[in-house]
């Protein structure tokens, strides 16, 4: 795995090919590949674990 510090336009806990962002509501993800949406969730943690689940379907 690559240093999530080296990849472009990441955090540090996103997983690859998401973008995990605070809204006024929550956090969510967006699937940088088609668009796709979630959330919003408690904290950025719940948003990160929801990701890495919908990466592994």
């Amino acid at each position: 795995m690559t240093d999530p510090w080296e990849r472009p336009g990441h955090g540090p806990s996103d997983p690859e090919g998401y973008l995990v962002e605070q809204t006024p509501d929550g956090y969510r993800w967006t699937c940088r590949a088609d668009g796709r949406t979630a959330g919003p969730f408690a904290s950025r943690d719940d948003a990160v674990m929801d990701a890495e689940a919908d990466r592994a379907d």
